[in-house]
Protein backbone atom coordinates (compact mmCIF):
# COMPACT_ATOMS: atom_id res chain seq x y z
CA UNK A 1 0.00 0.00 0.00
CA UNK A 2 1.43 3.37 -1.05
CA UNK A 3 0.90 6.25 1.38
CA UNK A 4 0.63 9.72 -0.19
CA UNK A 5 0.74 12.98 1.72
CA UNK A 6 -0.49 16.49 1.04
CA UNK A 7 1.70 18.82 3.10
CA UNK A 8 0.12 22.17 3.95
CA UNK A 9 2.62 24.97 4.58
CA UNK A 10 1.37 28.56 5.09
CA UNK A 11 3.93 31.38 5.10
CA UNK A 12 4.23 35.12 5.58
CA UNK A 13 7.58 36.93 5.39
CA UNK A 14 9.34 33.99 7.05
CA UNK A 15 13.15 33.95 6.89
CA UNK A 16 13.21 30.15 7.33
CA UNK A 17 10.83 29.12 4.54
CA UNK A 18 13.58 27.58 2.40
CA UNK A 19 14.77 25.45 5.32
CA UNK A 20 11.25 24.09 5.75
CA UNK A 21 10.88 23.33 2.05
CA UNK A 22 14.30 21.64 1.91
CA UNK A 23 13.37 19.40 4.85
CA UNK A 24 10.44 18.13 2.77
CA UNK A 25 12.46 17.64 -0.41
CA UNK A 26 15.00 15.61 1.60
CA UNK A 27 12.35 13.19 2.90
CA UNK A 28 13.24 9.55 2.33
CA UNK A 29 9.56 8.99 1.55
CA UNK A 30 8.96 10.51 -1.89
CA UNK A 31 5.18 10.25 -2.35
CA UNK A 32 4.02 13.72 -1.38
CA UNK A 33 2.82 17.06 -2.66
CA UNK A 34 3.71 20.32 -0.94
CA UNK A 35 1.09 23.07 -0.95
CA UNK A 36 2.61 26.43 -0.06
CA UNK A 37 0.09 29.17 0.74
CA UNK A 38 1.75 32.58 0.64
CA UNK A 39 0.12 35.54 2.41
CA UNK A 40 1.68 37.94 -0.15
CA UNK A 41 5.14 37.80 1.43
CA UNK A 42 7.85 40.28 0.48
CA UNK A 43 10.68 37.72 0.44
CA UNK A 44 9.74 36.29 -2.98
CA UNK A 45 8.51 32.86 -1.91
CA UNK A 46 7.56 31.98 -5.49
CA UNK A 47 11.15 32.48 -6.65
CA UNK A 48 12.43 30.21 -3.86
CA UNK A 49 9.98 27.50 -4.95
CA UNK A 50 10.88 27.85 -8.63
CA UNK A 51 14.58 27.44 -7.76
CA UNK A 52 13.78 23.94 -6.37
CA UNK A 53 12.47 22.78 -9.78
CA UNK A 54 10.18 20.21 -8.17
CA UNK A 55 6.75 19.65 -9.73
CA UNK A 56 5.43 18.25 -6.45
CA UNK A 57 5.46 21.78 -4.98
CA UNK A 58 2.32 23.83 -5.61
CA UNK A 59 2.05 27.56 -4.93
CA UNK A 60 -1.03 29.55 -3.89
CA UNK A 61 -1.51 33.09 -2.63
CA UNK A 62 -4.04 34.06 0.02
CA UNK A 63 -4.77 37.39 1.72
CA UNK A 64 -5.61 35.96 5.11
CA UNK A 65 -5.67 39.27 7.06
CA UNK A 66 -3.96 37.70 10.06
CA UNK A 67 -6.22 34.63 10.14
CA UNK A 68 -3.80 31.83 9.24
CA UNK A 69 -6.66 29.30 9.26
CA UNK A 70 -7.78 30.79 5.93
CA UNK A 71 -4.43 29.85 4.38
CA UNK A 72 -4.43 26.36 5.87
CA UNK A 73 -8.01 25.72 4.77
CA UNK A 74 -7.15 26.80 1.23
CA UNK A 75 -4.28 24.31 1.23
CA UNK A 76 -6.44 21.48 2.63
CA UNK A 77 -9.19 22.10 0.05
CA UNK A 78 -6.64 21.92 -2.78
CA UNK A 79 -5.00 18.76 -1.42
CA UNK A 80 -5.39 15.68 -3.60
CA UNK A 81 -4.22 13.00 -1.15
CA UNK A 82 -5.92 11.20 1.74
CA UNK A 83 -3.42 12.21 4.41
CA UNK A 84 -2.78 15.85 5.42
CA UNK A 85 0.50 16.79 7.09
CA UNK A 86 0.96 20.22 8.63
CA UNK A 87 4.22 22.17 8.70
CA UNK A 88 4.75 25.79 9.74
CA UNK A 89 7.23 27.78 7.67
CA UNK A 90 9.66 28.32 10.57
CA UNK A 91 9.66 24.63 11.59
CA UNK A 92 11.25 21.67 9.81
CA UNK A 93 11.35 17.88 9.85
CA UNK A 94 13.96 15.17 10.09
CA UNK A 95 14.45 13.34 6.78
CA UNK A 96 12.77 10.10 7.92
CA UNK A 97 9.58 11.72 9.29
CA UNK A 98 7.16 10.68 6.52
CA UNK A 99 8.73 7.22 6.18
CA UNK A 100 8.24 6.53 9.89
CA UNK A 101 4.69 7.86 9.93
CA UNK A 102 3.92 5.61 6.93
CA UNK A 103 5.02 2.55 8.91
CA UNK A 104 2.61 3.42 11.72
CA UNK A 105 -0.23 4.09 9.30
CA UNK A 106 0.28 0.64 7.74
CA UNK A 107 0.51 -1.28 11.00
CA UNK A 108 -2.21 0.51 13.01
CA UNK A 109 -5.82 1.53 12.52
CA UNK A 110 -5.52 5.15 13.67
CA UNK A 111 -6.74 8.35 12.04
CA UNK A 112 -4.58 11.02 13.68
CA UNK A 113 -0.82 10.83 14.29
CA UNK A 114 1.51 13.21 16.13
CA UNK A 115 5.03 13.11 17.55
CA UNK A 116 7.58 15.10 19.51
CA UNK A 117 9.83 17.91 18.27
CA UNK A 118 13.02 19.56 19.46
CA UNK A 119 13.07 23.25 20.38
CA UNK A 120 14.85 25.50 17.90
CA UNK A 121 15.63 28.98 19.23
CA UNK A 122 17.40 30.67 16.31
CA UNK A 123 19.61 29.87 13.31
CA UNK A 124 22.70 29.27 15.44
CA UNK A 125 21.35 27.59 18.52
CA UNK A 126 19.45 24.34 18.95
CA UNK A 127 18.21 23.37 22.37
CA UNK A 128 18.44 19.58 22.33
CA UNK A 129 15.35 19.33 24.42
CA UNK A 130 11.96 18.03 23.44
CA UNK A 131 9.24 20.64 23.34
CA UNK A 132 7.07 18.35 25.42
CA UNK A 133 9.51 16.05 27.15
CA UNK A 134 6.72 13.94 28.58
CA UNK A 135 4.29 14.08 25.68
CA UNK A 136 1.38 11.83 26.41
CA UNK A 137 -0.84 9.36 24.65
CA UNK A 138 -4.38 10.67 24.89
CA UNK A 139 -6.86 8.63 26.88
CA UNK A 140 -10.46 8.04 25.90
CA UNK A 141 -12.62 9.99 25.76
CA UNK A 142 -10.03 12.08 23.90
CA UNK A 143 -12.20 15.20 23.99
CA UNK A 144 -12.29 15.10 27.81
CA UNK A 145 -8.53 14.44 27.99
CA UNK A 146 -7.79 17.49 25.83
CA UNK A 147 -10.07 19.70 27.93
CA UNK A 148 -8.72 18.48 31.28
CA UNK A 149 -5.01 18.29 30.37
CA UNK A 150 -4.68 20.85 27.58
CA UNK A 151 -3.09 20.70 24.16
CA UNK A 152 0.21 18.83 23.89
CA UNK A 153 -0.10 18.28 20.13
CA UNK A 154 2.34 20.34 18.06
CA UNK A 155 0.74 21.34 14.75
CA UNK A 156 3.90 20.71 12.71
CA UNK A 157 3.91 17.10 13.93
CA UNK A 158 0.35 16.24 12.89
CA UNK A 159 -0.67 13.85 10.11
CA UNK A 160 -4.44 13.39 9.85
CA UNK A 161 -7.01 12.08 7.37
CA UNK A 162 -8.35 14.84 5.13
CA UNK A 163 -11.93 13.61 5.40
CA UNK A 164 -11.85 14.10 9.19
CA UNK A 165 -10.85 17.75 8.79
CA UNK A 166 -13.67 18.17 6.29
CA UNK A 167 -16.20 16.49 8.60
CA UNK A 168 -15.02 18.71 11.47
CA UNK A 169 -15.76 21.81 9.40
CA UNK A 170 -12.10 22.68 8.71
CA UNK A 171 -10.09 25.08 10.88
CA UNK A 172 -12.19 27.84 12.38
CA UNK A 173 -11.64 31.24 10.75
CA UNK A 174 -13.19 33.15 13.65
CA UNK A 175 -11.02 35.95 15.05
CA UNK A 176 -11.43 34.83 18.66
CA UNK A 177 -9.76 31.50 17.77
CA UNK A 178 -6.65 32.98 16.14
CA UNK A 179 -3.47 31.31 17.52
CA UNK A 180 -5.37 28.36 19.02
CA UNK A 181 -7.48 27.27 16.04
CA UNK A 182 -5.37 24.10 15.83
CA UNK A 183 -6.42 23.05 19.36
CA UNK A 184 -10.02 23.78 18.43
CA UNK A 185 -9.66 21.51 15.38
CA UNK A 186 -8.21 18.66 17.48
CA UNK A 187 -11.20 18.99 19.82
CA UNK A 188 -13.67 18.89 16.92
CA UNK A 189 -11.93 15.85 15.40
CA UNK A 190 -11.96 14.08 18.79
CA UNK A 191 -15.77 14.21 18.68
CA UNK A 192 -15.63 12.17 15.46
CA UNK A 193 -12.86 9.66 16.24
CA UNK A 194 -10.98 8.42 19.30
CA UNK A 195 -8.12 7.07 17.18
CA UNK A 196 -5.31 9.50 18.07
CA UNK A 197 -1.81 7.99 18.10
CA UNK A 198 1.38 9.39 19.66
CA UNK A 199 4.50 8.20 17.81
CA UNK A 200 7.12 8.20 20.55
CA UNK A 201 9.89 9.61 18.39
CA UNK A 202 11.27 13.12 17.88
CA UNK A 203 11.02 13.91 14.18
CA UNK A 204 11.22 17.66 13.83
CA UNK A 205 12.31 21.07 15.07
CA UNK A 206 9.90 23.66 16.46
CA UNK A 207 11.03 27.28 16.28
CA UNK A 208 10.41 29.52 19.30
CA UNK A 209 11.43 33.21 19.04
CA UNK A 210 13.33 34.81 21.91
CA UNK A 211 10.55 37.25 22.75
CA UNK A 212 9.06 35.25 25.60
CA UNK A 213 6.92 38.16 26.85
CA UNK A 214 4.82 38.19 23.69
CA UNK A 215 4.50 34.42 23.86
CA UNK A 216 3.28 34.56 27.47
CA UNK A 217 0.74 37.29 26.69
CA UNK A 218 -0.59 35.29 23.76
CA UNK A 219 -0.76 32.12 25.87
CA UNK A 220 -2.78 33.83 28.62
CA UNK A 221 -5.02 35.62 26.12
CA UNK A 222 -5.74 32.39 24.24
CA UNK A 223 -6.76 30.59 27.42
CA UNK A 224 -9.18 33.36 28.36
CA UNK A 225 -10.81 32.98 24.93
CA UNK A 226 -10.79 29.18 25.22
CA UNK A 227 -12.65 29.39 28.55
CA UNK A 228 -15.40 31.46 26.94
CA UNK A 229 -15.78 29.29 23.83
CA UNK A 230 -15.78 25.98 25.75
CA UNK A 231 -17.45 27.22 28.94
CA UNK A 232 -20.30 24.68 28.88
CA UNK A 233 -18.05 21.73 27.99
CA UNK A 234 -15.61 22.64 30.79
CA UNK A 235 -18.47 22.79 33.30
CA UNK A 236 -19.85 19.39 32.25
CA UNK A 237 -16.43 17.69 32.30
CA UNK A 238 -15.54 19.10 35.72
CA UNK A 239 -18.84 17.79 37.08
CA UNK A 240 -18.46 14.39 35.40
CA UNK A 241 -14.87 13.92 36.63
CA UNK A 242 -15.52 15.46 40.07
CA UNK A 243 -12.77 18.05 39.77
CA UNK A 244 -12.90 21.63 40.99
CA UNK A 245 -10.58 23.20 38.44
CA UNK A 246 -8.64 22.58 35.22
CA UNK A 247 -4.95 22.57 36.18
CA UNK A 248 -3.46 24.06 33.00
CA UNK A 249 -5.98 26.92 33.03
CA UNK A 250 -5.08 27.59 36.68
CA UNK A 251 -1.42 27.56 35.71
CA UNK A 252 -2.01 30.23 33.04
CA UNK A 253 -3.97 32.35 35.51
CA UNK A 254 -1.19 31.95 38.08
CA UNK A 255 1.31 33.22 35.49
CA UNK A 256 -0.96 36.15 34.70
CA UNK A 257 -1.27 37.12 38.38
CA UNK A 258 2.47 36.72 38.91
CA UNK A 259 3.25 38.91 35.93
CA UNK A 260 0.89 41.57 37.33
CA UNK A 261 2.61 41.24 40.74
CA UNK A 262 -0.50 39.84 42.40
CA UNK A 263 1.61 37.27 44.23
CA UNK A 264 -1.06 36.12 46.69
CA UNK A 265 -3.52 35.31 43.91
CA UNK A 266 -0.76 33.55 41.97
CA UNK A 267 0.14 31.46 45.04
CA UNK A 268 -3.46 30.33 45.62
CA UNK A 269 -3.86 29.32 41.96
CA UNK A 270 -0.73 27.16 42.22
CA UNK A 271 -1.90 25.78 45.56
CA UNK A 272 -5.22 24.82 43.96
CA UNK A 273 -3.36 22.88 41.28
CA UNK A 274 -1.42 20.97 43.95
CA UNK A 275 -4.59 20.23 45.93
CA UNK A 276 -6.41 18.87 42.90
Amino acid sequence: MTINYSIVLPTYNCNFIERSIDSIIKQTHKNWELIVIDNFSKNNVKKIIESKNDKRIKYFRCKNKGIIAKSRNLGIKNAKFKWIAFLDSDDYWTSEKLSLVSKYIKKTNFDFFYHNMFIKRDTNYLLKKKLYKYNRSLKEPVFDDLIVNGNSIIQSSVVVKKNLIKRAGYLSEKKNLVAWEDFDLWLKISKITERFYLIKKTMGYYYIPHNENNKLKRFINNIEKFKKVYKNEIKKIKFKNKINSIWWINYAEALMHYKNKNFDKSYFKIKDISTN
